[in-house]
């Protein structure tokens, strides 16, 4: 239910805050206080069209702010809904309590729910959940086909079998939707060639990541092994292979040393020890070097052999690349597309026999619903009948009609509501028969059978009371307050007879405030609601007899 609307700066409402109660509630005032402005708040809190022309003259916005209970008799709906905020990545309800928000400025509108930004059709998608409005501009859910098959399937107790239909819908498209795939998939022989012999080609390189960079360090090695042979030969020769070398030259300084060492046993010995080890280090590190320069000798078979493997390496980079990753990547896919395509017709086979199986289910699920459909039409149809008579509608005639539609999810039927108001006219489709205030009669007539099914919480009525009056404005009271024992009710009246019903009554006037026009709404009771039964009935306070007529009408209420 509609727990609360904030209303700041819309039009004529610099600031309201109304609270509202469950049931049947009543909303009156003069034509033209501003009752359509209230109406105008839930349209935009449902997510309609924003434009500039809402906002109050002089303010920079306006905002609409809607709390909305999800109770216990909707605990399916509440389900729903919390699914989808999960969905939707949105904040959950507190205490079972949905904040919906709009706020529009020059530039444009902005929406939330739970105080986190949704788009306006996710506004709107609430909103539908939420709320049905039956006006004169309104387009009623109700009006719809769609939503005729759904309250049927629910007037019907009709939940197993349409999601026993569902299922298999789900089933048969989703197989369906393999087999196209599989089926676009086939391979035509040369391009299984094509792909065959791709693979092999990866294949027999026997690739790996690491290869590759072990073999550019080996090949790096290789194209310099020339220079560093010679470069270790000039090291060797200068060290100790030639007349010139370091060990050559140390031999005239060698026998310096043993004289001196002769000389001076104590003290230069040393010099002679180090000398010593010097010439033998430069003949040790002379023969590594030359052992070094042998082992570098250019072996050009195997570089030519490394060449060509650096070659394979980058061509097959270059077609299936660009990275040697990416090319082993590669094989894995034409692997696993051949693979499939070698399983290709098993798999045909089996997933056309699923798919027969399913659709033979699917049939006679849908076949089952529909007859199930038809029952409940048949029970349906008067039913509506009889509430339209209690609403002024005596010589009224309403059918629920079944055809059959293209099979989908919602099984294999059609549904349409037609009426004719009066004897001897055409009975047509309800969307196209009725007038505005007719219809909001008919939508009345079906809420009220449909009360326990209907999933919808809240409903508003506006001028549901066109061109009726007497008994049949009595008839309308008794069932908007019937509604109202499940769902929360609004309705927008002139009539006395109605407003008195309300569980509830708010009055909206219009006054004026320095030179500000501005619209106020507020909940009344005892002398207030007697005072505005009163004006309703064309009189003042000062009439006893009015104000005792409108005493019987609030009594009546309880």
């Amino acid at each position: 239910m509609l727990e609360s609307l904030y209303i700041r700066n819309l039009v004529l409402v610099p600031e309201l805050h109304v609270e509202f109660g469950g049931g049947f509630n009543t909303v009156t005032g003069e034509t033209g206080a501003g009752k359509s402005l209230i109406l105008g708040a839930l349209h935009l809190l449902m997510g309609a069209r924003a434009t500039a022309a809402s906002i109050r003259r002089g303010a920079k916005s306006c905002e609409i702010t809607g709390v909305i209970r999800l109770d216990d008799d909707f605990r399916a709906l509440r389900e729903d809904l919390v699914k989808k905020l999960e969905e939707y990545g949105l904040p959950p309800c507190e205490e079972n309590r949905l904040l919906l928000r709009r706020v529009i400025t020059e530039s444009g509108s902005r929406a939330f729910i739970n105080g986190s930004p949704v788009t306006a059709a996710i506004l709107k998608e609430f909103g539908d959940r939420l709320i049905d409005i039956h006006g004169p501009n309104d387009s009623h859910s109700l009006l719809l086909p769609t939503r005729q098959l759904h309250l049927l399937d629910l007037y019907g107790g009709l939940q197993s079998q349409t999601t026993k239909v569902v299922e298999c819908w789900t089933r048969l498209t989703e197989t369906h939707r393999k087999l196209q795939e599989l089926l676009a998939e086939g391979l035509a022989p040369e391009e299984l060639a094509l792909l065959t012999h791709q693979l092999k080609e990866i294949d027999q390189a026997h690739l790996t990541v690491e290869e590759e960079i072990e073999l550019l360090e080996r090949h790096r090695l290789a194209v310099n092994s020339a220079r560093r042979c010679e470069l270790a030969g000039q090291l060797a020769q200068g060290l100790a292979q030639s007349d010139q070398s370091m060990v050559e030259a140390l031999v005239p300084w060698i026998r310096a040393a043993e004289e001196l060492a002769e000389l001076d046993p104590q003290h230069a010995g040393e010099f002679l020890n180090r000398l010593n080890l010097l010439s033998e280090e430069c003949s040790s590190l002379a023969s590594e070097l030359e052992n070094y320069a042998s082992r570098t000798d250019l072996d050009e078979e195997a570089l030519h052999e490394m060449d060509e493997r650096i070659e394979l390496i980058q061509k097959l980079k270059r077609r299936y690349g660009p990275t040697l990753q990416a090319v082993l990547e590669t094989a894995e896919r034409l692997r696993s597309r051949l693979q499939r395509a070698a399983t290709r017709t098993a798999e045909l086979k089996r997933l056309r026999e699923e798919e027969a199986a399913i659709l033979q289910t699917y049939q006679a699920a849908a076949q089952e619903l529909s007859s199930a459909r038809q029952a409940a039409a048949l029970r349906l149809s008067p039913a509506i009948v009889e509430k339209l008579r209690k609403l002024g509608f005596l010589k009224a005639a309403f059918e629920v009609r079944l055809e059959m539609a293209k099979p989908s999810a919602s099984g294999i039927d059609s549904c349409e509501f037609f009426f004719a108001p009066n004897q001897g006219e055409n009975i047509a489709a309800l969307r196209h028969a009725a007038s505005s205030g007719e219809v909001a009669r008919v939508m009345l007539a079906i809420k009220t059978v449909l009360s326990e099914v209907d999933d919808l919480p809240i409903l508003v009525f506006d001028e549901i009371d066109a061109n009726i009056g007497g008994r049949t404005a009595g008839a309308v009271a008794a069932e908007l307050h019937a509604v109202g024992t499940r769902h929360q009710v609004f309705s927008i009246t002139h009539l006395p007879l109605i407003a008195a019903a309300g569980d509830s009554h708010y009055l909206v006037e219009k006054n004026t405030e320095g030179d500000r026009t501005v619209t106020t709404m507020r909940q009344i009771h005892d002398t207030d609601r007697t005072a505005e039964i009163v004006r309703m009935l064309g009189s003042t306070m000062e009439d006893a007899a009015a104000v005792a007529h409108a005493g019987e009408m609030l009594a009546q209420r309880s």
